[in-house]
Protein backbone atom coordinates (compact mmCIF):
# COMPACT_ATOMS: atom_id res chain seq x y z
CA UNK A 1 0.00 0.00 0.00
CA UNK A 2 1.47 3.32 -1.07
CA UNK A 3 1.19 6.59 0.81
CA UNK A 4 -1.34 7.80 -1.79
CA UNK A 5 -3.52 4.68 -1.62
CA UNK A 6 -6.28 6.55 0.24
CA UNK A 7 -6.77 8.97 -2.66
CA UNK A 8 -9.47 8.45 -5.31
CA UNK A 9 -8.50 7.67 -8.91
CA UNK A 10 -10.26 9.53 -11.71
CA UNK A 11 -10.18 8.26 -15.28
CA UNK A 12 -12.91 10.18 -17.08
CA UNK A 13 -13.11 13.77 -18.27
CA UNK A 14 -16.74 14.83 -18.01
CA UNK A 15 -16.16 17.94 -20.13
CA UNK A 16 -15.09 15.98 -23.21
CA UNK A 17 -18.66 15.44 -24.51
CA UNK A 18 -19.18 19.21 -24.55
CA UNK A 19 -16.46 19.90 -27.11
CA UNK A 20 -18.15 22.02 -29.83
CA UNK A 21 -16.11 20.68 -32.75
CA UNK A 22 -14.66 18.72 -34.40
CA UNK A 23 -16.78 15.65 -33.74
CA UNK A 24 -13.90 13.33 -34.72
CA UNK A 25 -10.36 13.98 -33.48
CA UNK A 26 -8.63 10.80 -34.76
CA UNK A 27 -6.50 10.45 -31.66
CA UNK A 28 -5.31 14.07 -31.64
CA UNK A 29 -5.48 15.01 -27.96
CA UNK A 30 -5.02 18.72 -28.68
CA UNK A 31 -8.23 18.63 -30.72
CA UNK A 32 -9.92 16.50 -28.08
CA UNK A 33 -9.18 18.92 -25.26
CA UNK A 34 -8.90 22.27 -27.06
CA UNK A 35 -12.14 23.61 -25.57
CA UNK A 36 -10.80 23.07 -22.05
CA UNK A 37 -7.68 25.08 -22.85
CA UNK A 38 -9.85 27.92 -24.15
CA UNK A 39 -12.23 27.76 -21.18
CA UNK A 40 -9.27 27.75 -18.78
CA UNK A 41 -7.72 30.81 -20.44
CA UNK A 42 -11.06 32.64 -20.39
CA UNK A 43 -11.59 31.68 -16.74
CA UNK A 44 -8.25 33.11 -15.60
CA UNK A 45 -8.66 36.20 -17.75
CA UNK A 46 -12.11 36.61 -16.21
CA UNK A 47 -10.73 36.28 -12.67
CA UNK A 48 -8.13 38.93 -13.48
CA UNK A 49 -10.82 41.30 -14.74
CA UNK A 50 -13.18 40.37 -11.89
CA UNK A 51 -10.52 41.24 -9.34
CA UNK A 52 -10.13 44.71 -10.85
CA UNK A 53 -13.91 45.25 -10.52
CA UNK A 54 -14.66 43.55 -7.18
CA UNK A 55 -11.51 44.43 -5.20
CA UNK A 56 -12.28 48.20 -5.04
CA UNK A 57 -15.74 47.40 -3.64
CA UNK A 58 -14.46 44.88 -1.08
CA UNK A 59 -11.23 46.57 -0.04
CA UNK A 60 -11.93 50.23 -0.70
CA UNK A 61 -8.87 52.48 -0.30
CA UNK A 62 -6.75 49.44 0.54
CA UNK A 63 -6.99 48.67 -3.18
CA UNK A 64 -7.77 52.02 -4.79
CA UNK A 65 -4.93 53.69 -2.89
CA UNK A 66 -2.40 51.50 -4.69
CA UNK A 67 -0.61 52.67 -7.82
CA UNK A 68 -1.96 51.48 -11.16
CA UNK A 69 1.02 49.14 -11.57
CA UNK A 70 0.46 47.63 -8.13
CA UNK A 71 -3.28 47.18 -8.76
CA UNK A 72 -2.47 45.27 -11.95
CA UNK A 73 -0.02 43.12 -10.01
CA UNK A 74 -2.60 42.62 -7.27
CA UNK A 75 -5.12 41.24 -9.79
CA UNK A 76 -2.46 38.93 -11.24
CA UNK A 77 -1.64 37.56 -7.78
CA UNK A 78 -5.35 36.92 -7.18
CA UNK A 79 -5.38 34.78 -10.34
CA UNK A 80 -2.21 33.02 -9.22
CA UNK A 81 -3.76 32.23 -5.83
CA UNK A 82 -6.87 30.69 -7.41
CA UNK A 83 -4.79 28.70 -9.89
CA UNK A 84 -2.36 27.20 -7.38
CA UNK A 85 -5.15 26.01 -5.06
CA UNK A 86 -7.14 24.62 -7.99
CA UNK A 87 -4.06 22.85 -9.39
CA UNK A 88 -3.24 21.14 -6.09
CA UNK A 89 -6.82 19.87 -5.84
CA UNK A 90 -7.15 18.51 -9.38
CA UNK A 91 -3.87 16.56 -9.27
CA UNK A 92 -4.91 14.59 -6.17
CA UNK A 93 -6.74 11.87 -8.19
CA UNK A 94 -3.62 11.34 -10.33
CA UNK A 95 -1.22 10.39 -7.52
CA UNK A 96 -2.82 7.01 -6.91
CA UNK A 97 -3.15 6.02 -10.58
CA UNK A 98 -1.31 2.86 -11.66
CA UNK A 99 0.60 4.77 -14.35
CA UNK A 100 2.33 6.71 -11.56
CA UNK A 101 2.36 4.12 -8.78
CA UNK A 102 3.88 1.40 -11.00
CA UNK A 103 6.40 3.61 -12.83
CA UNK A 104 9.41 1.61 -11.56
CA UNK A 105 8.01 -1.68 -12.91
CA UNK A 106 6.55 -0.12 -16.05
CA UNK A 107 8.33 3.10 -17.10
CA UNK A 108 6.59 2.97 -20.48
CA UNK A 109 3.26 3.48 -18.75
CA UNK A 110 4.57 6.46 -16.80
CA UNK A 111 5.72 8.20 -20.00
CA UNK A 112 3.11 7.32 -22.62
CA UNK A 113 -0.08 6.52 -20.74
CA UNK A 114 -3.14 8.69 -21.38
CA UNK A 115 -6.34 9.06 -19.45
CA UNK A 116 -9.12 11.52 -20.32
CA UNK A 117 -8.87 12.98 -16.80
CA UNK A 118 -5.11 13.48 -17.21
CA UNK A 119 -5.88 15.22 -20.50
CA UNK A 120 -8.30 17.52 -18.66
CA UNK A 121 -5.65 18.44 -16.06
CA UNK A 122 -3.10 19.06 -18.82
CA UNK A 123 -5.56 21.20 -20.81
CA UNK A 124 -6.59 23.49 -17.95
CA UNK A 125 -2.93 23.87 -16.96
CA UNK A 126 -2.01 24.77 -20.53
CA UNK A 127 -4.82 27.34 -20.52
CA UNK A 128 -3.37 28.91 -17.40
CA UNK A 129 0.14 29.14 -18.79
CA UNK A 130 -1.18 30.65 -22.03
CA UNK A 131 -2.75 33.31 -19.80
CA UNK A 132 0.53 33.59 -17.90
CA UNK A 133 2.57 34.09 -21.07
CA UNK A 134 0.13 36.69 -22.39
CA UNK A 135 0.43 38.60 -19.11
CA UNK A 136 4.23 38.35 -19.14
CA UNK A 137 4.29 39.76 -22.69
CA UNK A 138 1.71 42.45 -21.93
CA UNK A 139 3.59 43.59 -18.83
CA UNK A 140 7.10 42.64 -19.86
CA UNK A 141 8.60 45.76 -18.30
CA UNK A 142 7.07 44.77 -14.99
CA UNK A 143 8.09 41.10 -14.94
CA UNK A 144 11.10 40.79 -17.24
CA UNK A 145 12.70 37.86 -19.02
CA UNK A 146 12.77 35.43 -16.08
CA UNK A 147 8.99 35.31 -15.72
CA UNK A 148 8.47 35.13 -19.49
CA UNK A 149 10.87 32.18 -19.74
CA UNK A 150 9.10 30.45 -16.84
CA UNK A 151 5.74 30.84 -18.60
CA UNK A 152 7.08 29.58 -21.95
CA UNK A 153 8.92 26.62 -20.42
CA UNK A 154 5.92 25.53 -18.36
CA UNK A 155 3.61 25.91 -21.37
CA UNK A 156 5.88 23.72 -23.50
CA UNK A 157 6.37 21.03 -20.84
CA UNK A 158 2.67 20.68 -20.05
CA UNK A 159 1.82 20.98 -23.75
CA UNK A 160 3.83 17.84 -24.51
CA UNK A 161 1.54 15.92 -22.15
CA UNK A 162 -1.07 15.95 -24.92
CA UNK A 163 1.27 14.22 -27.42
CA UNK A 164 0.86 12.25 -25.05
CA UNK A 165 4.21 12.32 -23.29
CA UNK A 166 4.80 12.28 -19.51
CA UNK A 167 1.12 12.86 -18.69
CA UNK A 168 1.31 10.72 -15.50
CA UNK A 169 4.09 13.05 -14.34
CA UNK A 170 1.78 16.08 -14.23
CA UNK A 171 1.20 15.89 -10.44
CA UNK A 172 4.94 15.61 -9.79
CA UNK A 173 5.61 18.95 -11.48
CA UNK A 174 2.41 20.78 -10.51
CA UNK A 175 3.41 19.98 -6.92
CA UNK A 176 5.61 23.09 -7.25
CA UNK A 177 2.40 25.08 -6.71
CA UNK A 178 2.44 24.14 -3.01
CA UNK A 179 4.80 27.07 -2.43
CA UNK A 180 2.79 29.58 -4.49
CA UNK A 181 0.17 30.52 -1.86
CA UNK A 182 2.96 31.64 0.46
CA UNK A 183 4.62 33.60 -2.36
CA UNK A 184 1.33 35.41 -3.00
CA UNK A 185 0.59 36.11 0.67
CA UNK A 186 4.12 37.47 1.06
CA UNK A 187 3.51 39.82 -1.87
CA UNK A 188 0.18 41.01 -0.45
CA UNK A 189 1.72 41.55 2.99
CA UNK A 190 4.48 43.77 1.61
CA UNK A 191 2.44 45.69 -0.94
CA UNK A 192 -0.80 46.39 0.89
CA UNK A 193 -1.00 49.27 3.40
CA UNK A 194 0.77 48.70 6.72
CA UNK A 195 -1.36 46.74 9.16
CA UNK A 196 -3.48 44.99 6.52
CA UNK A 197 -1.63 41.76 7.35
CA UNK A 198 -0.02 41.60 10.78
CA UNK A 199 3.74 41.35 11.24
CA UNK A 200 3.32 38.02 13.05
CA UNK A 201 1.30 36.53 10.19
CA UNK A 202 3.85 37.87 7.69
CA UNK A 203 6.71 36.30 9.64
CA UNK A 204 5.00 32.91 9.91
CA UNK A 205 4.09 32.99 6.22
CA UNK A 206 7.69 33.88 5.35
CA UNK A 207 8.97 30.82 7.21
CA UNK A 208 6.47 28.58 5.41
CA UNK A 209 7.45 30.24 2.13
CA UNK A 210 11.16 29.50 2.56
CA UNK A 211 10.52 25.93 3.73
CA UNK A 212 7.98 25.03 1.03
CA UNK A 213 9.93 26.69 -1.77
CA UNK A 214 13.11 24.86 -0.79
CA UNK A 215 11.43 21.46 -0.37
CA UNK A 216 9.08 21.37 -3.38
CA UNK A 217 10.88 23.53 -5.93
CA UNK A 218 14.50 22.70 -5.23
CA UNK A 219 14.81 19.37 -3.37
CA UNK A 220 11.79 17.76 -5.07
CA UNK A 221 12.40 19.68 -8.30
CA UNK A 222 15.89 18.31 -8.91
CA UNK A 223 14.86 14.84 -7.74
CA UNK A 224 11.82 14.72 -10.04
CA UNK A 225 13.86 15.78 -13.08
CA UNK A 226 16.45 13.09 -12.34
CA UNK A 227 13.82 10.36 -11.94
CA UNK A 228 11.78 11.32 -15.01
CA UNK A 229 15.04 11.34 -16.98
CA UNK A 230 15.54 7.68 -16.01
CA UNK A 231 12.05 6.76 -17.28
CA UNK A 232 12.66 8.75 -20.47
CA UNK A 233 15.94 6.91 -21.05
CA UNK A 234 14.30 3.50 -20.58
CA UNK A 235 11.71 4.33 -23.24
CA UNK A 236 13.90 6.43 -25.51
CA UNK A 237 13.43 4.18 -28.55
CA UNK A 238 9.72 5.02 -28.58
CA UNK A 239 9.94 8.72 -29.39
CA UNK A 240 11.89 11.52 -31.05
CA UNK A 241 14.90 12.20 -28.82
CA UNK A 242 14.41 15.96 -29.19
CA UNK A 243 11.21 15.87 -27.11
CA UNK A 244 12.77 14.50 -23.88
CA UNK A 245 15.96 16.50 -24.50
CA UNK A 246 14.03 19.76 -24.71
CA UNK A 247 11.84 18.90 -21.70
CA UNK A 248 14.83 18.02 -19.52
CA UNK A 249 16.73 21.12 -20.64
CA UNK A 250 13.83 23.42 -19.81
CA UNK A 251 13.20 21.71 -16.47
CA UNK A 252 16.88 21.97 -15.63
CA UNK A 253 16.86 25.69 -16.39
CA UNK A 254 13.70 26.14 -14.34
CA UNK A 255 15.37 24.38 -11.41
CA UNK A 256 18.34 26.74 -11.71
CA UNK A 257 15.93 29.69 -11.84
CA UNK A 258 14.26 28.39 -8.67
CA UNK A 259 17.65 28.22 -6.95
CA UNK A 260 18.29 31.84 -7.95
CA UNK A 261 14.87 32.92 -6.65
CA UNK A 262 15.43 31.01 -3.40
CA UNK A 263 18.78 32.73 -2.97
CA UNK A 264 17.05 36.09 -3.44
CA UNK A 265 14.45 35.12 -0.81
CA UNK A 266 17.13 34.21 1.70
CA UNK A 267 18.99 37.48 1.07
CA UNK A 268 15.78 39.49 1.48
CA UNK A 269 14.99 37.61 4.71
CA UNK A 270 18.49 38.34 6.06
CA UNK A 271 18.17 42.03 5.24
CA UNK A 272 14.77 42.15 6.93
CA UNK A 273 16.12 40.40 10.03
CA UNK A 274 19.02 42.88 10.26
CA UNK A 275 16.75 45.88 9.63
CA UNK A 276 18.70 46.77 6.50
CA UNK A 277 15.68 47.17 4.24
CA UNK A 278 12.51 49.21 4.55
CA UNK A 279 9.22 47.46 3.68
CA UNK A 280 8.77 49.33 0.39
CA UNK A 281 12.30 48.52 -0.71
CA UNK A 282 11.77 44.87 0.15
CA UNK A 283 8.48 44.81 -1.74
CA UNK A 284 10.23 45.88 -4.93
CA UNK A 285 12.69 43.00 -4.55
CA UNK A 286 9.95 40.45 -3.76
CA UNK A 287 8.21 41.37 -7.03
CA UNK A 288 11.14 39.80 -8.89
CA UNK A 289 10.49 36.38 -7.35
CA UNK A 290 7.97 33.90 -8.80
Amino acid sequence: MGIFSFLPVFEQDHLLPYRPFPAEVNGNLFLAHWHEMVLSFILYRGIQFGSSVISPKLLGKTYTGLTLKTRVNFDIHVVSMVQCIFSILIILPMWNHESWQNRVEDPYLSIYHYTPYGGFVAAVTIGYFIWDMVVCLQYYRMFGLGFLFHAFAALYVFGTCLIPYCMPWIPAFLLFELSTPFVNINWFALRLPAGTISDTATLINGLFLLASFFLVRIVWGFYAVAVVAIDMYKTLNQTNILIPAFILSLNGLLDILNVFWFYKMVMIAKKKASGGKKPKQMAKEVEKIE
